[in-house]
């Protein structure tokens, strides 16, 4: 640090630029832990709160934010250990309703395949009760053309 003609002491240029990478990285985890992040890629999708999101949210290195930032890598440790989640609320939201519907979609398929069954098994006895009708006709056919003949006396 060097000291201006006041005796107050100024940052040095790498040290501003630290700071306000810190205070960038700080504002991109509030914004992930609050699933309103800026970055295109993020916006609006699934993600998860990993040091990759929060680089990219940052718009920083991951080398950097391990190398220079380690508070930060264990605030984020923290916050995935509170929260319980990795991924975003609406991900696990959209990830629960998915399952959800899945689950009726698949009683859905059983209940069609027994209807299905059952139907099937109605057309079967259907098509045996027509080839018996069919027989039948036949013979009454027959019965009514001997019974239509002269009968010779």
């Amino acid at each position: 640090m060097s000291k201006n003609l006041i005796g107050v002491e100024t940052l040095s240029p790498h040290e501003k630029r630290r700071l306000k990478t810190e205070q960038n990285l700080r504002s991109a985890l509030d914004r992930l832990v609050g699933m309103k992040p800026n970055h295109p890629t993020l916006r609006g999708k699934r993600y998860r709160l990993t040091v990759a999101a929060l680089a990219r949210e940052a718009r920083v290195s991951r080398n950097t934010i391990y190398a220079n930032h380690r508070p930060i890598v264990e605030e984020l440790d923290r916050v995935i250990q509170q929260t319980g989640r990795e991924g975003g609320s609406d991900y696990d939201l959209k990830l629960k309703n998915a399952r959800e519907v899945i689950i009726h979609l698949q009683e859905q398929k059983q209940k069609l395949a027994t209807e299905n069954a059952i139907l099937l098994k109605r057309t079967l006895e259907a098509e045996q009760q027509r080839e018996q009708l069919k027989k039948q006709n036949v013979r009454l056919l027959q019965d009514l053309a001997t019974a239509r003949k002269p009968a010779a006396l």
